[in-house]
């Protein structure tokens, strides 16, 4: 018998094409706001250890004036970059947010291609059977009036 071919096979091949490529830039994604909450998690640590050095240089004796604008400021600066940091990762998670429902719609897509793919192989898996069978029954019909001959 003939082998199954899909007519639509390339079709699918570039479906599951685009769909890895959407994985792949949801990835790079998933890294960026790995990367992005690693500088929230640095800044935060940098500004508990400045609080703690602060505190423990005010236990040990006054601060000056310029020494206290100074660390106010230093302090404010480090608020600033948690701020920025958090919107950054707020954004990041916005477009994987975004690239998520791409990848949905494109495996809905690929997925509606392979349940075309699976009807059009079981229907051709009927069709070969009634057709081996018809091919097997002239065939031992075929044998049986020769031997009562």
């Amino acid at each position: 018998m003939k082998k199954f071919v899909f007519k639509l096979d390339t079709l699918l091949r570039v479906k599951k094409s685009k769909e890895d490529e959407i994985k792949r830039r949801l990835a790079e994604k998933n890294r960026e706001a790995e990367s992005v909450r690693a500088e929230i998690k640095g800044a935060e640590t940098e500004l508990k250890e400045f609080q703690t050095s602060v505190k423990e240089h005010r236990s040990e004796g006054g601060e000056s004036v310029a020494e206290l604008r100074q660390s106010v400021s230093y302090r404010n600066a480090l608020k600033i970059k948690l701020l920025k940091a958090g919107q950054k990762l707020d954004n990041v998670m916005v477009e994987a947010y975004g690239i998520n429902q791409e990848l949905i719609k494109a495996a809905q897509e690929r997925r509606a291609v392979e349940i075309i793919r699976e009807k059009r192989y079981e229907e051709w898996k009927k069709e070969n059977a009634a057709a081996e069978q018809k091919f097997i029954d002239d065939l031992s019909q075929q044998m049986y009036v020769r031997a009562n001959k």
